[in-house]
């Protein structure tokens, strides 16, 4: 379980930083993305707090934290960017299987403006709220 809501993202950048292959960059912030990529590029949209991530209902103290993983290939071409974007996600995907307090629901493929593809990764990473 991560040990602190207030520092997810940089929690959650360092876990992922550890199991990804070589060369990857994760931004902790959403950001607009670059028209090029000079790597594959993670981003983070931490969307909403759920008390019962999957109907489960968590401890107390305990919250899932939903977290939006946004992926883009340094890829660019219609076939090629596109091709190379799924693989990346469904590496992704098999980082996250790989850990204990983090889940992932639902992933969307999207185009943006400017012609890449990017993966939309909807996860939920099971935190602790400290008291004030």
């Amino acid at each position: 379980m991560f040990s602190d809501i207030a520092g997810i993202r940089t929690a959650l950048k360092e876990r992922l930083a550890t199991s990804l292959p070589y060369g990857w960059e994760i931004s902790e912030y959403l950001k607009q993305p670059p028209t090029e990529y000079r790597s594959p590029l993670i981003t983070f949209e931490f969307t909403r707090l759920d008390s019962a991530p999957d109907g489960r209902e968590l401890g107390a103290g305990q919250v899932g934290a939903a977290v939006d993983l946004v992926l883009g290939s340094p890829k660019t071409a219609d076939a090629t960017g596109e091709d190379d974007v799924d693989q990346l996600a469904l590496t992704l995907v098999q980082v996250i299987d790989a850990q204990s307090d983090m889940y992932w629901s639902t992933a969307e493929k999207q185009r943006l403006e400017t012609g890449q593809w990017v993966w939309r990764i909807h996860t939920i990473v099971l935190t602790e709220s400290k008291e004030q």
